[in-house]
């Protein structure tokens, strides 16, 4: 016997957010490339029609999702590191949120679904643009203040290595989402705090 889908109650008349956190949880249980509008909107408590009158169609749906998820997560990765003075635990810290949690993460499989399916419009490249920038941003922020703090070496261009962290990372999770043989969390976050160490640490210091 099939569960009877969980509907969320709507709490605010932000109608367009209602669809988006149903989206979210229809992806969760259903997945995005088996999310169906139909999956969504018994989720939202409404009509397919309904949902797609916010969004258009499907595709809309999941690149919209994908960009409130990032919106959130970066948001989340600010205040936690708003708490964290050591340079090093700090960036310990971002690369742990960074990578997927495990294969099921569901960030970064909304990810493999908009590289599959790729928008088009120039405004939803811009506010993809912008996601990566930010997380680009806050490494470097990071790095910057270690540099400061005398824990990381001086370095020419701090961005430069936060892009190069984060292309890096990019590859790591990909891997890990795949499901290659040993290449799981731990792994991923290793590798990536391994190559960090070599590019922030003064020589001999680094685990």
């Amino acid at each position: 016997m099939t569960a009877k889908p969980r509907k969320l109650a709507l709490e605010r008349p932000d109608m367009r957010a209602h669809v988006l956190r149903a989206a979210l949880l229809a992806i969760e249980e259903v997945g995005p490339a088996r999310v169906r509008v139909q999956d969504i909107a018994d989720r939202a408590g409404m009509s397919t029609g309904h949902v797609l009158y916010y969004f258009g169609r499907r595709d809309r749906v999941i690149i919209e999702t994908l960009l409130m998820s990032e919106q959130e997560l970066i948001a989340r990765c600010r205040a936690e590191l708003a708490g964290i003075e050591d340079p090093e635990a700090a960036v310990a810290r971002y690369v742990t949120v960074y990578l997927p949690d495990g294969h099921d993460d569901i960030r970064w499989r909304l990810w493999s679904q908009v590289m599959a399916a790729p928008p088009a419009d120039e405004e939803t490249l811009l506010k993809l643009k912008e996601g990566l920038a930010s997380w680009h941003a806050i490494l470097a922020g990071l790095v910057e203040t270690g540099v400061a703090a005398g824990v990381f070496v001086p370095l020419d261009d701090p961005a430069f290595v936060a892009m190069r962290a984060c292309r890096m990372m990019d590859g790591l999770g990909t891997d890990l989402m795949i499901g290659i043989p040993g290449h799981g969390t731990a792994w991923a976050v290793e590798a990536a705090l391994a190559a960090l160490r070599r590019d922030l640490l003064p020589p001999g210091t680094g685990s």
